[in-house]
């Protein structure tokens, strides 16, 4: 691994996650464990033997590491240690500034809801979060699938599907990120029926109010 060989903070944190994709991989693992099919796949253009080294880099720097889940998966996933995860701060820092420089999505840019968690996190507010509630919502982008759990006054953001869900949103990945970008309103897609809502009205005035909008009147019955 090259290094800057300087006596700085901020060189030696690059001497870590300064090669390229690096920090992309620190960012696909701060929602949950994966595999490294799963990485590959939320890593498009990546070689098996980049994300290969990376994942080694970063194992040996002790901001991951690998861990075999239990029958019946019986599978081995790559998780942020301690140290990993407290470059989440950093992650978020670099998605809010990189929101100023984007435009709309080249022809050949990949588009997947899991890209924006950042947006789904910082749109969550555990302020407007009721003491006593205690929902789990399922967000249904194209076939990406997202969850929110809204518990003991906290909001937790996971990437992937929930056991049961107490409500269902609906939308596609395009209205999804014109929402992160703030090009349409809450309001607007549930409205013209790009965001919907599949479960109890009452849940859905509580996700609505965690997410500041207005949403009851679109709620349909379980499917």
């Amino acid at each position: 691994m090259r290094s800057y060989q300087q006596f700085c903070p901020a060189a030696r944190a690059l001497d870590v996650v300064g090669e390229r994709w690096t920090l992309l991989v620190i960012r696909e693992l701060l929602y949950g464990p994966k595999r490294y099919t799963d990485l590959q796949a939320g890593l498009p253009g990546i070689g098996p033997n980049v994300l290969a080294a990376r994942l080694r880099s970063l194992e040996s720097a002790g901001l991951i590491r690998k861990r075999r889940l239990p029958p019946p998966a019986a599978s081995t996933v790559y998780e942020l240690t301690e140290l990993g995860a407290g470059l989440r701060p950093a992650v978020f820092a670099l998605f809010r500034w990189g929101l100023q420089l984007l435009g709309a999505p080249a022809e050949n840019d990949t588009i997947k809801a899991s890209y924006w968690l950042p947006a789904i996190e910082a749109a969550a507010r555990s302020d407007r979060l009721l003491a006593d509630a205690s929902d789990v919502y399922e967000f249904r982008i194209g076939h990406e699938l997202i969850s929110v759990v809204a518990k003991d006054g906290q909001i937790e953001v996971r990437d992937g599907p929930s056991e049961s869900p107490d409500l269902v949103v609906h939308t596609d990945q395009r209205t999804f990120i014109e929402l992160g970008l703030g090009r349409i309103s809450p309001i607007d897609a549930v409205e013209s029926g790009r965001l919907s809502f599949e479960g109890d009205p009452a849940t859905a005035e509580r996700c609505a109010g965690i997410f500041g909008l207005a949403a009851a009147e679109h709620v349909t019955a379980p499917a």
